[in-house]
């Protein structure tokens, strides 16, 4: 099969990245790429749900319709396996294939593992045929196996493990994927997923392999099986990344061309996921190609020959001043970064070319003194190209003392404006006006009442 793609991105001005701090990512469909003959040539992205994140940093680089519910194919065994190992703590323990594990799997036409009724076979070797082959008798065993004999019990499990984990846009009703009503999840969940799922050692070991050898068994020979991950085969050119790791893939009607994988570089580890990507013949040469992973080679590719950890925001830059009231010798306190802040970036982006803002509401008009250096005053947002790439805490960069008399009199001029000192000014007037009334009063009673005597003393006189 010949290819004309060798996915090795180049410069790209419009493709940027943003991080979840807690911005949400942004994505450009439109990418360029270099062909064998070393020219650059126009790619769009076909995956429609894709979601691309650090394992570093946990930073969201792309991501697009990530939490649209969709069908997840076989995805769906990632979780399946999460419910097996957190379940099944010897993974020696040996397994008898039950009939109706492989009955109800009649007439699907779907991805069988070759096990047999009766065979007798390990939880880790039922794992790997999971996994690398994606047996889907391998997981209907599973399933009845940690049920206790009970399927259904295996699925509410699953669904039970899924709102552990946060994952609101998932919901299953089987544990192989099969397309089926009521059967879904999302891109950003199964990342979710499988970052969990790689906490186990042995779900990392078996996802990175490209074969498994499965032991003899009561019923059969020893025999090899082998991953569906073709961006793990070499004999793929057009899928092949020499960094990817797994993790697994899947492929139904209603699901399209899906793939989990990890892949990792110079340092740098990512976690990639495509949903419903299409399969088509793309460059003419009668050979229909599997979007998932070439859209997923070609974001990681770019990823790791354009993207660097960087500090962005330095905690030495002044980035703005905030006036202070109440302050000795001042009337301002300068603002910089509470730390120094890094995140991935194209390799052009560096703290200069960044703008960093007081976040809108966040910055109080006056501060108020005494402050520390170090103290905490808003939050601001770090931009490149009017994209914001994340958000930042700014604090005070030095020390401010507070001038007592300035705060006395201030906060005297300040109590004068409160409604308790305006409401207590109207009773002291009120007051006053009712004491001088009252002495009026008293007044004139006193004046009547000499006016009164003195005309008593003329009559008793005559």
């Amino acid at each position: 099969m010949k290819k004309a793609i060798i996915f090795l991105l180049t410069a790209l001005t419009v493709f940027s990245c943003a991080f979840s701090l807690p911005v949400s990512a942004l994505y450009n469909d439109d990418v360029t790429v270099v062909n064998d003959k070393k020219e650059k040539v126009p790619y769009k992205i076909q995956t429609p749900r894709y979601y691309v994140e650090s394992l570093d940093t946990g930073e969201v680089l792309f991501a697009k319709n990530e939490t649209e519910r969709c069908a997840p194919a076989s995805l769906t065994k990632i979780i399946t396996a999460i419910v097996a190992l957190e379940n099944c703590k010897d993974l020696a323990t040996v397994i008898e294939v039950p009939e109706r594990c492989i009955r109800m799997l009649d007439g699907t036409g779907s991805s069988m593992g070759g096990l047999k009724i009766g065979e007798k076979i390990s939880m880790k070797d039922l794992l790997a045929c999971l996994l690398i082959a994606s047996a889907n008798e391998a997981a209907t065993t599973i399933a009845d196996y940690i049920g206790g004999g009970s399927y259904e019990r295996f699925i509410e499990m699953m669904n039970e493990t899924a709102a552990r984990l946060g994952c609101e846009n998932s919901h299953f009703v089987n544990a192989h994927g099969l397309d089926e009503e009521g059967h879904y999840s999302c891109a950003k969940d199964m990342v979710t997923f499988t970052k969990h799922a790689l906490t186990f050692p042995i779900f990392k070991e078996i996802t990175a392999l490209t074969e498994y050898k499965l032991p003899q068994t009561n019923l059969q020979k020893q025999r090899t099986i082998r991953t569906t991950n073709f961006m793990m085969l070499r004999g793929y050119k057009e899928y092949y990344l020499a960094e990817a790791k797994g993790v697994k893939t899947g492929s139904t009607t209603n699901a399209g061309k899906c793939v989990v994988t990890t892949a990792a570089k110079d340092g740098y580890s990512y976690i990639c996921c495509m949903m419903g990507s299409p399969f088509y013949d793309y460059d003419k040469d009668n050979y229909d190609e599997n979007f998932a992973f070439m859209d997923a080679k070609a974001m990681l590719t770019w990823t790791f020959k354009t993207i660097r950890l960087k500090t962005i925001a330095p905690a030495s830059q002044i980035v703005t001043v905030a006036d202070v009231k109440y302050a000795s010798g001042v009337d301002h306190v300068r603002l910089v970064p509470q730390e120094d802040y890094l995140a991935l970036v194209p390799d052009s982006v560096n703290a200069a070319s960044v703008l960093i803002e007081p976040v809108a509401g966040t910055l109080p008009a006056k501060l108020e003194a005494p402050l520390k250096k170090g103290d905490v005053i808003c939050d601001a947002v770090v931009k490149q190209a009017d994209k914001e790439i994340l958000r930042i805490k700014l604090v005070a960069a030095e020390n401010v003392k507070r001038n007592l008399f300035l705060f006395a009199f201030g906060k005297l001029g300040e109590f004068t404006h409160t409604k308790v000192f305006k409401v207590f000014f109207v009773l002291a007037v009120l007051a006053v006006v009712v004491l001088l009334v009252l002495r009026i009063y008293a007044d004139n009673h006193r004046r009547r009442r000499k006016i009164k005597m003195v005309n008593y003393r003329d009559v008793r006189k005559k």
